[in-house]
């Protein structure tokens, strides 16, 4: 059997080493990517309420609304400026809110733990997410949304890191491989 050699060996355990380097390095990476997705939907939220702040009025349609909130991918838009916490722009909710992720100090642990739970937790929750506004145009957003988008581009993700780690560590292993038997190959001609 070819793993029963010094060969086959050493290529099992080349790809065994990257592929636990990879898993070490796939959850924060994950844990990040997560991040970015919720802090896009803030931004994506802040623009929206630039939208209807830009108006006379701070009114739009309701069709309009709707349409900010749907391209934002969120349910609605509270925005706090001067001390004054101000509901923007609203969808009635379907559930409760399940969870508040609060983006302006996020540590190391924490978002690595909640983004687990978002991966494994039940689907269909309905979340608060707290953050910063750009460019100081507010003192915080908030933002209510469907998880659901979130866990199906952290899972998409997720695949694509697996798939490519997977060519790497085996890329890799290959190589090593190869290195091994030109070594000792050399050795014996000696």
């Amino acid at each position: 059997m070819f793993f029963k050699t010094l060969s086959g060996r050493f290529l099992l355990l080349s790809f065994l080493f990257v592929m636990i380097a990879e898993v070490l390095l796939f959850i924060p990476s994950v844990s990040n990517f997560r991040l970015g997705y919720l802090q896009d939907r803030l931004e994506l939220a802040q623009l929206a309420t630039l939208a209807l702040l830009a108006t006379p009025d701070d009114m739009v349609a309701p069709e309009l609304a709707d349409e900010l909130l749907k391209n934002a991918e969120v349910l609605n838009i509270v925005l706090r400026r001067d001390a004054v916490r101000e509901l923007v722009l609203a969808m009635p909710l379907s559930k409760p809110i399940s969870n508040t992720f609060d983006l302006r100090n996020p540590g190391f642990f924490g978002p690595i733990k909640d983004a687990l739970v978002c991966a494994f937790g039940k689907p269909g929750n309905v979340i608060r997410v707290i953050g910063q506004p750009v460019k100081d145009a507010g003192i915080q957003i908030e933002i209510v949304m469907n998880e659901a988008p979130v866990k199906a581009a952290m899972l998409a993700y997720s695949r694509n890191v697996f798939f490519l780690s997977l060519v790497i560590s085996l890329v890799t292993g290959f190589l090593l491989f190869l290195s091994l038997q030109v070594l000792l190959r050399g050795r014996s001609s000696k």
